[in-house]
């Protein structure tokens, strides 16, 4: 059963989420957001769940490696993420990876037709797969194991 199919029943949490908040993060992230990230965390072959910041006009993200869970300013980069997969560098790495490749599609779609936009995205590799669903202020990013 793939992860869009099975979004509509309720499982278990069995991972703990974390969030951190900094000093210019004015309120936590709504519940409906940490449920979502918890029952998304609960798949058995999801590896990792984590929220982007999108970027102003495309900028790059800031540079400090945000730790698993972090909550950072509204200028881009990790808002909340859980899973070891997006533990540190790799978090950084992933995250840097998926905006360029959001930023690049939804520029290439452009030059195709103007009036369309990008809601989701599904990139399958040898060892992962990526579910990405770019809104106007965040992306959520699943990584999951197909294996599995």
């Amino acid at each position: 059963m793939s992860l869009e199919q099975s979004t509509s029943q309720t499982l278990p949490s069995s991972q703990s989420l974390h969030t951190l908040s900094l000093d210019n993060v004015q309120s936590p992230p709504p519940p409906e957001i940490e449920s979502t990230l918890s029952r998304l965390s609960s798949y058995r072959n999801v590896k990792g769940v984590m929220i982007l910041s999108r970027t102003p006009s495309g900028a790059s993200s800031s540079t400090a490696a945000p730790s698993p869970g972090t909550v950072t300013n509204a200028s881009g980069g990790i808002v909340q993420a859980t899973g070891n997969i997006f533990e540190g560098e790799s978090g950084k790495k992933y995250a840097k990876a998926v905006e360029e490749i959001v930023l690049r599609v939804g520029k290439a779609l452009g030059e195709c037709d103007e009036s369309d936009d990008l809601k989701f995205m599904r990139i399958r590799t040898k060892k992962h797969e990526l579910i990405i669903t770019p809104d106007e202020k965040y992306l959520l990013v699943v990584l999951q194991d197909p294996g599995q």
